[in-house]
């Protein structure tokens, strides 16, 4: 593959973490499924969501596509795309760093839905209860940091966040965005943004044919997230997208924790996947009822939970 086609020089990758150039191969593939076209503005923040890491290793892998040729720094505008991607590097594997950071997510999750985990951990308890390193601790409990999940305390000590824990918080929840998420399809300010449309459903289509393991959980509830926020976005009212974000992230430890089955996350899929044809085809009425049919065939998921103060594993 030429240079300008994205290529990144093995110099560069040698004086870099493999996570970065991990990434820069994945942003390609995104690129080439998206079919983006130059001028194309890569948002860190949704790299970020999407591939469910940071912003410094994000910044790290535009960086190797800069030295690529592929993209370049623009001011006040981040990177843009200077090539069409026609050829990419097949995604490499996640990194066993990578999946073992997930693993102890859902681990994470699991602990603090049962109760095992208090709202208030020292670094030592949570080794202990996790079983696992403090070097790979730190640096999962870095990550959910940057999510706004857990927060570091004076010394060496860390909160927890609010998040939704108990039957009648989901309830509430979903009662809420029943009331907000369809409304938003239906604003007069709604602008469909056909990138993320087309990136999207991309997304989706291909995430549906992966074979399921629990570390997958992780990935489909960032594709959930992004989904949902997304159209919030677009609906141009401010105040509807920051509640959308904030129930992404007192939602996001029930979705690592993934107990309702494959059948659940297809009919997730394709319960999105008809929404955005819905708005693809200017329906938005017809995008709002299938949404709201959505968040309430959600909401029958997540119903069995006990009445009890936290949610069992």
């Amino acid at each position: 593959m030429s240079r300008s086609a994205g290529a990144i020089d093995p110099s560069d990758v040698s004086a870099t973490s493999r996570l970065r150039a991990d990434l820069a191969s994945r942003i390609l593939n995104l690129l080439k499924d998206q079919k983006a076209e130059p001028g194309h503005r890569l948002v860190e923040c949704e790299l970020c969501r999407h591939f469910g890491v940071s912003r410094t290793p994000i910044r790290g892998a535009l960086q190797l596509l800069a030295n690529a040729g592929t993209v370049e720094a623009r001011a006040n505008r981040g990177y843009v795309l200077l090539h069409p991607v026609r050829e990419a590097p097949e995604p490499p594997a996640l990194t066993e760093q990578g999946e073992e950071d997930r693993e102890l997510l859902v681990r994470i999750a699991r602990a603090r839905n049962s109760g095992l985990l208090p709202d208030e951990c020292s670094q030592q308890e949570m080794v202990r209860h996790l079983d696992v390193t403090m070097a790979t601790l730190l640096r999962v409990l870095r990550q959910l940091a940057d999510l706004g999940l857990v927060e570091r305390k004076p010394g060496k000590g860390w909160i927890f966040l609010p998040a939704i824990d108990s039957t009648r918080a989901q309830e509430e929840s979903y009662a809420f965005r029943r009331v907000v998420e369809p409304a938003g399809l239906l604003a007069p300010t709604f602008e469909l943004d056909w990138q993320w449309l087309e990136r999207s459903r991309a997304q989706h289509q291909s995430f549906r044919k992966r074979r399921w393991r629990d570390t997958l959980a992780v990935e489909f509830f960032q594709m959930n997230a992004d989904f949902h926020e997304q159209l919030a976005r677009c609906s141009g009212n401010r105040y509807l997208l920051g509640a959308v974000q904030g129930q992404n992230r007192l939602r996001s430890f029930l979705n690592y924790h993934w107990v309702h089955g494959v059948p659940r996350v297809i009919a997730s899929i394709e319960e999105h996947l008809a929404i955005m044809d819905a708005l693809a085809d200017g329906r938005n009425d017809r995008a709002s009822q299938l949404m709201l049919d959505h968040l309430a065939s959600s909401s029958r998921t997540f119903s069995p939970m006990a009445p009890s103060p936290k949610i069992p594993a």
